[in-house]
């Protein structure tokens, strides 16, 4: 820690997401943003002119890791950069936000597993939706038993816009659902409490904007037996929506909609304002509230909940849904570290 009793805190990668981290950094009280970095040192000049801070500037990363003033980084790069990224931030002694997907290729997975268990430093994975109140709530619910036995769920992610620069090619982004979709998968089986243990997906292309198919659909079994539907689309003409539905035996709840079998007479769903957020924009992603858990985590040398290894299942499910949908459909299972295509 720094003189003044704060973490020093990085951010790698100064693109649209990296403002999220920044933001949320510099409202903790127990933070200090020392350093941004980028391969364009214009691209962390407009970062430190937006939030009006002077900090160091790093245009090769390991410099970046080489300042040992700097407690916690941030991993605000493309898709393809983070497994590495995280590899090397951790064998240098710090601790690591990075922000999803943790990896878009199924090899490094075993990788990142294995080195965040001999790491002593800890990590944070930037699944924002598990900090939204709504899903908080659906979350809570779920856990009770108001719902019974939960047996269907489907999830959505519809974000349909230009995504400029990396995000149009295949090879630094992975699929669709590892871009956006991966926060709806992630809801699901958080609020179930279930990983994800098997898919079976299809995708196709519309429009030419994206290198892939930017539609992408999946039939999906859970570990506790139940089944749902998976979508992802980032085109077509909507705003931000990431529903989330879940059927039980003793009540439905469709986003901030609820159907329950306890309030007897109950015509139709009633619904509840959390106050989330229904915006797609970084700003209004919970960040603030992902850096004060991970700080705390810090301070009192313990895991994060939304760690590394919580993050895997959603990733490997997103992996193999792209497996899926490359071999026809056929079914992929998914295991503690790896994937399987059915023969």
């Amino acid at each position: 820690m720094l003189k003044n009793g704060k973490f020093g805190c990085a951010v790698w990668g100064c693109g649209w997401v990296a403002s999220g981290h920044i933001n949320a950094y510099l409202k903790n009280p127990y933070c200090q943003v020392v350093a941004l970095g980028s391969r364009r040192l214009e691209s962390i000049q407009a970062k430190q002119a937006e939030f009006g801070v002077e900090t160091r500037a790093y245009t090769d990363f390991q410099q970046l890791l080489d300042d040992d003033e700097i407690d916690i980084i941030s991993l605000c790069t493309p898709n393809n950069q983070h497994a590495e990224e995280t590899i090397r931030a951790l064998a240098a002694g710090k601790h690591v936000f990075v922000d999803k997907p943790i990896a878009i290729l199924e090899e490094d997975i075993p990788r990142l597993i294995a080195t965040t268990e001999a790491a002593k430093t800890h990590t944070q994975v930037g699944f924002v939706q598990r900090f939204n109140p709504r899903v908080l709530l659906q979350k809570k619910l779920v856990q009770e038993g108001e719902l019974g036995r939960v047996f269907m769920v489907n999830a959505d992610y519809w974000f349909g816009r230009e995504r400029k620069g990396w995000m149009k090619h295949q090879a630094q982004t992975g699929c669709a659902f590892i871009l956006g979709g991966c926060h709806s998968v992630d809801m699901a089986r958080f609020v179930l409490g279930s990983d994800i243990r098997r898919v079976s997906a299809q995708g196709i292309m519309v429009g030419d904007y994206y290198e892939y198919p930017p539609v992408q659909t999946a039939q999906v079994q859970f570990d506790n037996g139940a089944i749902g539907v998976f979508t992802c689309s980032l085109v077509g003409t909507n705003p931000f929506t990431t529903n989330l539905t879940l059927l039980g035996e003793n009540g439905t709840i469709v986003n901030d909609k609820f159907f329950l079998k306890r309030f007897e007479g109950q015509k139709d769903y009633f619904t509840l304002d959390t106050g989330a957020s229904k915006s797609g924009d970084v700003y209004s992603h919970p960040f603030p509230a992902l850096v004060n858990q991970f700080v705390q985590c810090i301070q009192e040398d313990r895991e994060s909940p939304n760690n590394i290894r919580s993050a895997v299942n959603a990733h490997l499910a997103c992996i193999g849904i792209q497996k899926s949908a490359e071999n026809g459909g056929k079914a992929v299972t998914i295991g503690e570290q790896c994937l399987m295509l059915d023969a």
